[in-house]
């Protein structure tokens, strides 16, 4: 979860916390799998802008298989690690808006999906 000025500081920066955090979700989807060792397949992500349950804005990761075998604990267990390779992934893309290499197309993620991406990673980071 992330906290709920983000949005305020984004928009003040004329970025999105909707783009950012598909972004985001797309990014952790693909290098994930790599951290732990699983299919891409075997875990999904999720994002919302404003989560039901925690009432803020949320990347929901889970195990794909019923019942789960553990897999996004594993990758919640390694986050920092995680994250930074997102941020180095986002960041070592020489696409302007997003590409399907990084966060995904800019008709996914908006047309400021990538540079809301790094905003939020930058937030992360402190």
């Amino acid at each position: 979860s992330f906290e709920p000025w983000l949005d305020r500081a984004l928009k003040m920066k004329g970025l999105s916390l909707g783009g950012g955090i598909r972004a985001l979700a797309s990014a952790l989807a693909s290098v994930a799998p790599l951290h732990v060792m699983c299919d891409p397949r075997d875990i999904r992500s999720v994002p919302m802008v404003k989560s039901p349950f925690v009432e803020k804005p949320t990347i929901f990761l889970y195990d794909y298989y019923p019942g789960g075998v553990g897999i996004a604990r594993k990758v919640f267990e390694m986050k920092k690690t995680v994250w930074t390779s997102v941020y180095n992934l986002v960041r070592g893309c020489e696409c302007e808006r997003g590409c399907p290499a990084c966060v995904g197309p800019p008709v996914d993620v908006g047309a400021t999906g990538k540079q809301s991406a790094l905003a939020i990673l930058l937030q992360l980071k402190d």
